[in-house]
């Protein structure tokens, strides 16, 4: 009996995956961790011409350059006036994402997981973190829209 117990633990641990928990304007949203290079305080931003609106520019990390992404300006079209930045892993895409803070991390397993079908196409699910609402950003989906967004920018 105790080695069938083992065993269920075992695999329930094998589909926990860690999600990085964060705020952008008072809403809290998430991202795996996996595809998260790391969290940094804003500096200089430098500015782009012919982008998308909420592509606030680019920034410098370790010399390589990164399109600063406001997730508020993309998803509720609201400028956020975050200091801190969320850098994808360099292999993921060059992208980082505007935040105002990291609230925790979460190991969760997909059962914790709950669609977001009345969302942005660009949350994917949500889950209840400490009695709070959190929204799953959809990297993919995201990453995806960006580009198509950024093409569609710069050869208008």
């Amino acid at each position: 009996m105790a080695e069938k117990t083992e065993d269920t633990e075992g695999s329930a641990e094998e589909k926990l995956q860690k999600f990085l928990i964060f705020t952008i304007k008072d809403e809290r949203y998430a991202l795996p961790s996996g595809i998260i290079g790391e969290v940094a305080v804003l500096e200089k931003v430098f500015p782009l011409p012919l982008v998308p609106d909420y592509v606030r520019g680019i920034i410098n990390r370790y010399s390589i350059p990164y399109a600063l992404v406001d997730i508020s300006l993309f998803l509720k079209k609201d400028v956020s006036d975050a200091a801190k930045v969320i850098v994808l892993k360099e292999e993921i895409e060059k992208i980082a994402f505007l935040i105002d803070d990291v609230i925790d991390i979460a190991d969760l397993n997909s059962s914790m997981l709950m669609k977001a079908d009345d969302f942005d196409t660009s949350i994917n699910a949500c889950f209840e973190w400490k009695k709070n609402n959190v929204l799953c950003l959809d990297t993919e989906e995201l990453i995806g829209r960006i580009k198509k967004d950024f093409d569609q920018d710069v050869w208008k």
